[in-house]
């Protein structure tokens, strides 16, 4: 029995959805519908029903959900622990970040650890921060840095280092003259957003709820998914918005942009370093954490 079948069950209860689950296993629908009757087979019984389109797990059903669950769980603490062992032999890290860290940080990380480490291969993936968690959580990457604390209990998480966020206009905007404005004085102005899952557009929300504002007071007229778009939509005049402070420093130097305080928007974010709790003597996820403190 494969192990992927049982996956495939405990998704289908969670879903309740036959596509929902062939969508997140990039399978078809049929194939979905093949491996739970082959689970079916295995066990010789049915492990649902299907009552006004609700999927109700039978008795039988209820304990391979519940004992699969388990399954799952320490084969992908297997896994773990073979890919550590594995990774020390062929020195591969595996790295998810969230675009500002990606950008600003983790090169000047991976020059140290390259110095460090004879034939390290490293392997980055970048996005969002929820995104970044979902890979983390499913066991794809080694660590993530991300702009907020995952709320996994089964993560390690270390605060590596913080960043403010700016608001950056195009430098014939009518603001570009200004040392400090109010956001008040935004409302009328067209704003750019990162993407629903972002770090950046995470504390920007807050920053606004902060000041006894809400998205909603704004004229948001475009979302954008990562810092480099926002950076190049403003610098062609399309609108205004708040990015990363790392991020702004570099494009206001390259004079890209102009660099505005916000006198009422001030918010402090951290970014995060989170690896999972069961690989504390991972050789390579503990010299990139001593690389990282390095530099920060």
């Amino acid at each position: 029995m494969k192990i992927e079948r049982i996956k495939t069950f405990i998704t289908l209860v969670d879903l309740e959805s036959y596509s929902l689950t062939a969508e997140k296993f990039e399978i078809s629908q049929p194939a979905v519908s093949m491996q739970i009757k082959s689970l079916e087979k295995y066990f010789d019984t049915e492990l649902f029903y299907k009552e006004k389109g609700q999927i109700i797990l039978s008795p039988a059903g209820k304990i391979v959900y519940q004992e699969g669950k388990k399954i799952v769980k320490r084969w992908g603490y297997l896994k773990q622990k073979v890919e550590s062992k594995k990774n020390m032999q062929t020195k591969q890290l595996k790295i998810a970040s969230s675009t500002i860290p990606s950008a600003y940080l983790l090169p000047e990380i991976l020059s140290i650890l390259n110095k460090n480490i004879d034939d390290l291969k490293t392997e980055v993936s970048v996005g969002d921060s929820r995104s970044m968690i979902n890979l983390l959580e499913n066991n794809e990457v080694d660590l993530i840095i991300v702009g907020y604390k995952p709320k996994n209990n089964k993560f390690k998480s270390i605060e590596l280092c913080s960043d403010n966020l700016s608001l950056i206009v195009p430098l014939n905007h009518p603001l570009a003259g200004k040392e400090k404005v109010f956001l008040a004085e935004l409302q009328n102005h067209s704003i750019l957003m990162r993407e629903e899952g972002s770090g950046t557009r995470k504390a920007t929300i807050l920053a606004f709820k902060e000041a006894a504002f809400k998205l909603e007071d704004f004229n948001i007229i475009s979302e954008l998914g990562s810092t480099e778009a926002v950076i190049s939509a403003v610098e062609s005049g399309l609108g205004i918005s708040f990015i990363s402070k790392i991020a702004a420093k570099k494009a206001a130097a390259c004079r890209r942009i102009v660099e505005i305080k916000v006198a009422d928007a001030e918010y402090e974010r951290n970014f995060y370093l989170a690896y999972n709790k069961n690989r504390h003597d991972d050789y390579l996820i503990n010299t990139f954490i001593e690389a990282a403190k390095n530099i920060l």
